[in-house]
């Protein structure tokens, strides 16, 4: 090979190398400006109406009540199937400080209305995989809700699948950014008594600041009442 062709070589090789660069360049531009999209898209929590703010942190609820709505988040499955509520909570942290919530001290106040309330601690994403797809013969609701769970079965593919797509909407993490919004589903079976949400309330009773002293915040309560149509 004589020293022009393989220059000639190196040329070509340099502007392959400088062409493939730039093609990574422009795919990274690209999911850089669709994640930007989808986080611009994204439910500003103060837009929602039920809702508690204080100390610097918002809280809103956006609970799920019609099939369709359902459809359209979780695909085949839903937890609307097994009469379970799916609650989409927002957390604006405004403070300079990440603060930490207690994921398992969140209950859901729900009773008939004119009557007293249970309080109704949250699934994981495994138990509303359980209660939807054992497809219980009575689907009629209950009085008072019932807090046995559905017996397992074995886990299929079906359920594995639907269980996965539980997890990855739900709330995943406990501790809250500063100048950040954090955002997931929660999940409370109310045996279908989703008529009963105008008099319901949602409760975050465990947070605190993540600094030296571990400064306590006061707790939230928030009526779902404005979010029923």
């Amino acid at each position: 090979m004589s020293q022009f062709t393989a220059q000639r070589q190196r040329r070509a090789m340099a502007r392959i190398s400088r062409y493939s660069m730039l093609a990574r360049i422009g795919l990274l531009i690209c999911a850089l400006a669709f994640l930007a999209t989808g986080a611009l898209a994204q439910t500003d929590p103060v837009s929602l109406p039920a809702r508690d703010a204080h100390q610097g942190l918002l809280i809103a609820a956006n609970p799920y009540i019609s099939a369709n709505r359902y459809k359209e988040k979780f695909g085949k499955h839903t937890p609307y199937d097994g009469g379970i509520l799916a609650i989409e909570l927002f957390f604006r942290n405004d403070n300079d400080s990440p603060i930490r919530v207690n994921l398992k001290t969140m209950q859901l106040l729900v009773g008939a209305p004119g009557g007293s309330r249970q309080r109704l601690d949250p699934l994981s994403p495994e138990e509303v995989a359980d209660r939807v797809l054992a497809k219980p013969k009575d689907p009629s609701p209950r009085i008072p809700i019932p807090r046995v769970g559905a017996p397992r079965k074995a886990h299929n593919k079906d359920w594995e699948e639907f269980a996965g797509t539980v997890r990855s909407a739900a709330l995943a993490t406990d501790l809250l950014p500063p100048h950040a919004t954090t955002h997931g589903f929660v999940y409370f079976d109310i045996d279908r008594h989703y008529d009963w949400l105008r008099t319901s309330r949602f409760d975050v009773p465990d947070l605190a600041f993540m600094t030296g002293n571990q400064q306590a915040l006061f707790f939230f309560q928030i009526d779902l009442a404005p979010a029923i149509p």
